[in-house]
C-alpha cells in the first residue's frame, strides 16, 4: 500500500470552523462587504484588540497564498485570546500546510496543555503521529479520546488506518464499520474496507465498491479504488468506465484551501490521471491485446509524468507491433530515468 497517497488523500484531516471567544463588549460582526485584506485591516486599525478580525484576516491571507502572513495573523489572535481553543486547530492547519509539522505539533500540545479534554486536538495529535510512523502514541491519544467517550466517525477511521498500516486486519474491518455506524457517509472508511477484502482476495470487495460508487458518484478517490478492484478481479470494461471518468474529470473539483483539499488537490489528482492512463494502458496490452490502443495510453501517462514503467510499457507494445525504433527508444528513455532498470535492459537484448 502507497502510505504516502493515503495520507495524501486523507486522510482526510478534520477541521472546525473557527468560533470567536471574544465578550460580547468586544465582538464585531464582520459583514459579507468586508472581503478583502485591505478592507479588514483598515478594521484592524480602528480594533487592533480583536481577535476576530486577525482571524478574518487569517483566512483571506491563506485564500491569497499568503501562508507565513496567515500564521502569523493567527498567531496575534492568540495573543489577543488565549482561550479560543479552535484557533489552535487553526494555526496547527496552516502550519501543516507550510510543512512547519514541529511547529504544528506544538501547537496542538499547547492547546492540549490548556485544555486537556479537548478531543478534536488529540485527534490531529493522534493524525500527526501516524503521518511520522507513531503508532502508538496515535493509539494512545484515541484511547484518550475513547475513555473520554469521545469517539466518533473520524477517531474509528484512524483508528481502523493504524491496524491496516500494522496489518492487524480483522481489527482494521471492525474499526472501519464502527466509523461507518457513527456516520454512514464515511467514505474513506466504506473504501478501506472494500480494498482490504480485495487484498485478501475476496471478490465480495466488488460489490463493496459498486456500492460506494453509487453512493458517491463523484468521488475520483473511490472510483480510482474501485477501478483497481475490477481490473484485479478481470472486469476490465468496468475498471476502464472508472479510469475514463477520471480523465475526463479531472479538472472538475472545488478548490477550497483547507489542508484536506490543499494535499489532495496538489499530490492526488495528477498521480491518480497518470495512474488511469497507465492502468488503461496496461489492460489494453496484457488482458485485450490492444497493442495500439496501449501505446496511446500510455502515451498520455507518459504527458503527466515521466516514469520508467510507462516508457518500458509503451516500448513493449512497440515491440509487439513490431516498431522495434520506437521501442529501442523507449526502452533507452526508461534506463535514463532508472539507470539499470532491468525490464529495459531485457527489452533492449531481445530487440537487437
Amino acid at each position: 500500500m502507497n502510505k504516502c497517497f493515503v495520507i495524501a488523500v486523507l486522510t482526510l484531516a478534520f477541521f472546525v470552523s473557527c468560533k470567536n471567544n471574544n465578550t460580547e463588549k468586544n465582538k464585531i460582526i464582520l459583514s459579507d462587504s468586508i472581503n478583502s485584506i485591505e478592507a479588514i485591516t483598515e478594521k484592524i486599525r480602528e480594533n487592533p484588540r480583536n481577535a476576530e478580525l486577525f482571524l478574518k484576516r487569517a483566512e483571506l491571507q491563506l485564500q491569497q497564498r499568503n501562508i507565513d502572513e496567515a500564521i502569523n495573523d493567527v498567531k496575534i489572535s492568540l495573543l489577543l485570546d488565549s482561550l479560543n481553543k479552535e484557533s489552535y486547530l487553526k494555526l496547527y492547519d496552516y502550519n501543516m500546510i507550510a510543512k512547519k509539522s514541529e511547529d504544528a505539533k506544538n501547537a496542538l500540545l499547547k492547546c492540549i496543555s490548556i485544555f486537556p479534554n479537548y478531543d478534536e486536538a488529540r485527534l490531529q495529535l493522534a493524525w500527526l503521529y501516524f503521518f511520522v510512523d507513531m503508532y502508538i502514541q496515535a493509539m494512545q491519544e484515541i484511547n484518550y479520546i475513547e475513555s473520554n467517550k469521545q469517539q466518533t466517525s473520524n477517531s474509528y477511521y484512524l483508528k481502523g488506518l493504524i491496524y491496516e498500516f500494522t496489518e492487524y486486519f480483522n481489527d482494521a474491518l471492525t474499526a472501519f464499520r464502527k466509523s461507518i455506524e457513527y456516520d454512514n457517509d464515511n467514505w474513506e472508511s466504506q473504501m478501506r474496507i472494500g480494498l482490504i477484502l480485495a487484498g485478501n482476495g475476496d471478490k465480495t470487495s466488488v460489490d463493496y465498491l459498486k456500492t460506494a460508487v453509487n453512493k458517491f458518484p463523484n468521488n475520483m478517490e473511490i472510483r480510482y479504488n474501485a477501478g483497481v478492484v475490477y481490473q484485479k478481479f478481470e472486469l476490465y470494461d468496468e475498471a476502464l468506465e472508472e479510469y475514463s471518468y477520471i480523465i475526463e474529470n479531472r479538472n472538475n473539483v472545488t478548490v477550497s484551501y483547507n489542508l484536506k483539499n490543499y494535499i489532495y488537490l496538489s499530490t492526488a489528482i495528477p498521480a491518480r490521471v497518470y495512474e488511469a492512463y497507465f492502468n488503461s494502458g496496461k489492460i489494453y496490452l496484457d488482458n485485450l491485446k490492444n497493442y495500439q490502443t496501449a501505446v496511446e495510453y500510455f502515451t498520455n501517462a507518459i504527458g503527466e509524468y515521466s516514469s520508467d514503467n510507462a516508457y518500458f510499457s509503451r516500448g513493449y507494445a512497440y515491440e509487439l507491433l513490431k516498431n522495434f525504433k520506437e521501442a529501442e527508444t523507449d526502452y533507452r528513455k526508461a534506463l535514463e530515468i532508472t539507470p539499470n532498470y532491468e525490464p529495459a535492459i531485457q527489452g533492449l537484448n531481445a530487440i537487437n
